[in-house]
């Protein structure tokens, strides 16, 4: 059989026998899933290690531990990308055409992806066709998608937001949200090509006033104390504007951005050049201060108009050296005291970094953060600031916010503090709208939500932090957008607006326990899916008879789709990608808190990116790879061992490697012709030896165990496969290919049952030729046995004899060795070198030496003096004497070919030499040079 349709084999095995449907019985359950992807496409190599390869493994290994495993997958197409590129394509967009072309779509087939159905339906059936060729053990029972088009998900969806509303968490006002003007809509996370993650930040604009207002964004408002001039880019264009009656003075840029939050009309348009020599006043201390030039000024950044802060902003420090000579601009002025630092910290850092210009970005960048959070949270206000002085900026900050707009010298806008890019090209801008929001700024609902983040386990422990901070700052969140640009389940009160795609996407894994039962049933039963079936499914409430009546479902399949949400509910372990730490998975635990109370997800595991051959994943370099590439080129198998082994379940970057796969596609055929040949050969007697390897396959087997339940799938890997190799092949070479029947074959079942989680098509290849009835991936665990932990010391012992026999031989000069003798140790000193060993590191030395029999004592004060020194230098005593010679006599030949010359095992003592316990003296025989 050629190694290739071993993957169909034993897939169609594995389906045809319904290995990986789940039902309720009962064995202690474990419910698994993963994020479900967006399929607008196929799946690659990074989605297959975050969220998909972790899952499985975890899932084939639990079930070898006795759990009723359910392992289900749904798939994502709520939101903007589908909606739109079917839009283009009915457009006549080439541009769209030819993407679908590169992913493999046929020319006759495209005028079909101009329905968002048809894409939804045609890549939800590749991702499921790749995720079986790669092995995934995944119920398909229960496989979903989502938006109106799945009426039973809908319905869901539905009712959970009608039971939010009910508890109060869900408002319409005025908020900021990330608006593509070109769309007209909010741009959730999910429908950005650059800027997830990113929201809306609040800012201060100071009013600095000539003949017009300069408004002034910035981060530290308590700085304006400071301001010797204010800077502009000189090569940008500005504008005069009209902005709630007053006339400002704005790049061209932010204007486009503030049109969107205040009222604003061009006056006209001003070259930033013209501005420079412009006087103002600084609106809290009354000083002239002057407009001058810096080419660091982003034009698209608040205002595009900065106040310069020499003191206190590395920039202004810097630029302020490169223009007071030119120019007229007030002395810098300290305002915080900062233990550590002069009066003016950023001169300091400034000099701390070796900064000399402008241009150097990244070390500004560094000193500034520096600079900022320390006199944050540890900085002094100074007397400068009146009643607020002697306060900490952080105490006093706010304060003076208030007191800037009551004034009526500062007003605030909102900004994006990185860009955003929609799906469809155009830069998001920050929009203040009327819409639906989640209210997350809810402190009721907050500490539910901190409350069970804190019960949940996270892989790895720092997820919970990244969590944790999200519910703090996270406030309302935009849950809707036009049902016109986009795909996804209608608002039950609001039939133009879709629920976007992270706000239905937060407590589907509940779907996952009834979708086998809707998958069954006829679409009209959906629309009678009302509020009241699902408090019954889910909470056990109301009338069973009345909801059978009416929604057409039989009371019986009621009662099991009850049952069988109580069985598995909640879910155990949940995976995915660390970009999702800070919108979905909080979200899911913002839900849980009011929908499921006490049922939130109990463990999340978020893994990092994925490099590719050591590089960033991109198209356009060429470094990019399907999943389905992969496994075509080299094999299920090969892929799986290769991505487990690019790395553990921590948020840092993990690296696939091709050539990995290239070696195990050739490895793992081998593997299996090896497994064959070896299982139930060798003989009947038992040596120390054979204890030896069973020592070492019992540690080795509680490793990969503890491994898999910690998901640390690279140390799994790397044991399970090269650990064993190396273990097996020197047991094999200790034996002269003479191993022991029964210590071969439980090593080789062991083996096989190890790699089954990663390699699983191989295992049960493996399994089936060595006689055993499939499938392996529902046996047990292998238990390791009561083998004698001393052997494992036995087999070092040996090892470092080697090295100590090779130093011999090249103190020796002896140019050709004829034979190595190696001197037992005399009897009465196994015991009293163990002794001693114990005594040395608690007694004084004379006591140690009195607890030696007279009769040895000359011989042992060198050792026990030497020891004294270094404990070290004492060996310690393994075992007998008896012990040891017959363990030396079990790998004779092992040592022979180790050091490549003959070897006699002989009783000390030999003339000039001291032998000890398990450090036998050595002899090299031979001419000498």
């Amino acid at each position: 059989m050629h190694f290739w349709d071993i993957y169909r084999k034993w897939q169609k095995r594995w389906e045809e026998a319904r290995v990986f449907e789940a039902d309720p019985d009962n064995r202690p359950k474990i419910f698994i899933n993963g994020a479900y992807p967006y399929v607008n496409g196929r799946p690659h190599i990074g989605h297959y290690f975050s969220t998909f390869l972790r899952p499985d493994v975890y899932a084939r290994y639990k079930r070898m531990r006795g759990f009723n495993v359910l392992y289900p997958q749904g798939f994502h197409a709520t939101g903007q990308p589908i909606a739109a590129a079917a839009r283009r394509l009915r457009e006549g967009d080439k541009k769209q055409r030819d993407i679908l072309l590169s992913m493999g779509v046929k020319e006759e087939e495209l005028d079909k992806f101009k329905d968002p159905k048809y894409w939804i339906t045609y890549f939800m059936n590749l991702w499921i066709e790749d995720l079986k060729l790669s092995g995934s053990s995944i119920d398909w029972r229960r496989t979903f998608h989502t938006t109106e088009f799945n009426p039973f998900y809908d319905a869901f969806i539905r009712w959970q937001y009608e039971e939010l509303r009910d508890k109060g968490v869900i408002e319409r006002g005025k908020h900021p949200v990330v608006w593509c003007p070109k769309e007209e809509i909010p741009i959730a996370d999910h429908d950005r090509s650059e800027g997830e993650g990113v929201n809306p930040e609040e800012i201060i604009v100071i009013k600095f006033k000539g003949d017009v207002v300069f408004p002034v964004a910035t981060y530290r408002p308590e700085t304006v104390y400071g301001v010797t001039n204010l800077w502009i880019n000189p090569e940008a264009i500005y504008v005069k504007a009209s902005v709630n009656n007053e006339e400002w003075i704005i790049s061209k840029e932010a204007s486009e951005s503030i049109s969107h939050q205040l009222p604003l009309e061009i006056v006209e348009e001003i070259k930033g050049e013209e501005l420079i020599g412009k006087i103002v006043q600084n609106p809290v201390t009354g000083e002239a201060v002057p407009i001058l030039p810096a080419s660091f000024v982003d034009p698209s950044f608040g205002t595009g108009v900065v106040m310069s802060v020499p003191a206190h902003a590395p920039y202004d420090w810097v630029a302020y050296q490169e223009i007071k000579e030119k120019y007229y601009v007030l002395p810098p002025r300290s305002l915080i005291d900062l233990e550590g630092y002069s009066e003016f910290p950023a001169k300091d850092v400034v000099e701390k970094y070796g900064i000399t210009s402008q241009e150097e970005k990244e070390k500004l960048d560094a000193a500034t953060a520096e600079v900022y959070k320390k006199e944050f949270y540890s900085g002094v206000l100074k007397e400068i600031f009146g009643p607020y002085a002697g306060l900490k900026v952080n105490e006093a900050k706010d304060k003076l916010i208030k007191d800037f707009k009551r004034r009526g010298i500062a007003t605030t806008i909102w900004i994006l503090p990185r860009r955003v890019v929609c799906r469809c090209g155009a830069e998001g801008v920050v929009k203040i709208v009327e819409q639906w929001f989640l209210k997350y700024s809810d402190e009721r609902w907050k500490a539910l939500a901190r409350e069970a983040a804190l019960k949940t386990d996270f892989t790895p422990e720092e997820a919970k932090n990244a969590v944790l901070h999200t519910i703090e700052w996270l406030k309302e969140w935009p849950l809707t957008r036009d049902v016109r640009t986009s795909l996804g389940t209608r608002l039950p009160w609001d039939k133009d607006q879709y629920i976007e795609s992270l706000s239905d996407s937060t407590i589907y894994m509940a779907f996952y326990t009834l979708s086998k039962y809707f998958n069954q049933m006829d679409d009209s039963i959906a629309k009678r899916l009302d509020r009241a079936f699902f408090r019954w499914v889910f909470y056990g409430e109301g009338d069973i008879k009345e909801i059978s009546e009416r929604t057409g479902i039989e009371e019986e399949i009621l009662n099991r789709m009850r049952e069988e949400f109580l069985y598995w509910y909640p879910t155990d372990v949940r995976f995915v990608g660390k970009d999702l730490l800070q919108n979905h998975v909080t979200f899911t635990i913002f839900h849980h808190a009011l929908i499921f109370p006490e049922k939130h997800p109990r463990r999340w595991s978020a893994a990092g990116h994925v490099l590719l051959n050591g590089e960033k994943m991109s198209k356009s370099k060429g470094n990019f790879l399907l999943l389905r590439e992969a496994i075509d080129k080299y094999g299920a198998d090969p892929v799986r061992m290769a991505v487990a082994l690019a790395g553990n379940t921590v948020l840092d970057d993990a690296n696939i490697e091709t050539e990995v796969m290239e070696e195990l596609r050739e490895e793992l055929p081998r593997w299996l012709s090896f497994v064959e040949e070896w299982y139930g050969k060798g003989r009947e007697n038992k040596l120390m030896v054979d204890g030896w390897i069973e020592s070492e396959v019992s540690k080795i087997i509680r490793d990969v165990g503890a491994a898999y339940e910690e998901l640390r799938l690279r140390d799994a890997a790397i044991d399970a496969w090269y650990t064993m190799w190396r273990i097996v092949r020197k047991y094999l070479q200790i034996t002269r290919n003479n191993p022991n029947k029964e210590v071969i074959s439980w090593t080789l079942e062991s083996w096989i049952k190890i790699l089954q989680p990663i390699t699983p098509h191989f295992a049960e290849e493996a399994w089936e030729r060595i006689g055993k009835e499939p499938f392996v991936g529902l046996s047990d665990w292998p238990a390791p046995v009561s083998a004698d932990e001393r052997l494992v010391k036995f087999m070092e012992y040996v090892e470092n004899l080697i090295e100590d026999i090779r130093h011999a031989v090249k103190l020796s000069r002896i140019e050709e060795p004829t034979k190595v003798e190696i001197y037992i140790a005399e009897p009465w000193k196994y015991d009293i070198v163990k002794n001693v060993r114990t005594l040395i590191r608690k007694k004084p030395m004379e006591e140690v030496i009195r607890s030696v029999p007279e009769e040895y004592r000359k011989d042992m004060v060198p050792l026990i003096k030497r020891g004294w020194k270094d404990p070290s230098r004492i060996p310690e005593v393994i075992g007998s004497r008896e012990e040891e010679k017959q363990f030396l006599k079990e790998v004779k030949d092992y040592i022979e070919e180790s050091v490549g010359v003959p070897l006699d095992i002989l009783d000390a003592p030999v003339e000039g030499k001291t032998s000890l316990p398990f450090k036998p003296a050595i002899i090299v025989r031979g001419s000498s040079l």
